[in-house]
């Protein structure tokens, strides 16, 4: 009995805790989305007290946003698009890499339904998470690929048996301006675009 009052004296005081900090990484993850060109949105941690004590205490955490300005908060994962989910997860990676352990992270359709500066500022992000971790991010956009300090093409080609085939080549210094152009759709000096 002595026990179980100790551990939800200390259940409580934990909640407490990440109540106060579920405030303030909602502020910092509202400013990051809002960074990458999601203007007006909304992110909030809901913290509520669970009725049993578990495992990991008695909280019981929302993620919740509003990616639209007066639509309210819903559920993140019932009303974000794959492009949204991956910028929230950028803007939780860019304040938490270097807080934590995780050193690999790939970023798959980032770029989706966008271009120009929101891809500038995803690209500039990308890079300063980076910093404390390893980044490998699959994107058709120059803007983001320009941030990396290692590109890897990957091409499709029809064979003359009629099946296709993909290539992976690493791109050296030399050739990324070349390959950044080419993704612009800028003509290379043979004329062609890859």
């Amino acid at each position: 009995l002595k026990l179980e009052a100790r551990a939800k004296s200390e259940a409580k005081s934990l909640h407490t805790a990440r109540s106060k900090k579920a405030s303030e990484l909602s502020k910092r993850l509202t400013q990051a989305v809002r960074a990458l060109k999601m203007d007006g949105a909304t992110i909030d941690i809901h913290v509520t007290a669970a009725e049993e004590l578990g495992p990991s205490g008695s909280t019981v955490l929302s993620f919740t946003a509003e990616t639209n300005p007066g639509e309210g908060l819903y559920l993140v994962k019932d009303i974000a698009s794959g492009g949204e989910l991956s910028r929230i997860l950028l803007a939780i990676r860019q304040i938490l890499s270097s807080q934590d352990s995780i050193s690999i992270f790939l970023f798959d359709e980032i770029d989706a339904g966008i271009g120009g500066t929101t891809a500038l500022s995803i690209g500039k992000s990308l890079k300063d998470v980076s910093t404390n971790s390893q980044v490998i991010a699959i994107t058709h956009l120059p803007q983001i690929a320009h941030f990396a300090d290692q590109l890897v093409l990957v091409t499709k080609e029809i064979q003359k048996e009629g099946r296709t085939q993909s290539r992976i080549e690493h791109v050296g210094a030399k050739g990324k301006d070349a390959v950044l152009k080419s993704m612009a759709g800028v003509p290379t000096s043979s004329g062609s675009s890859i």
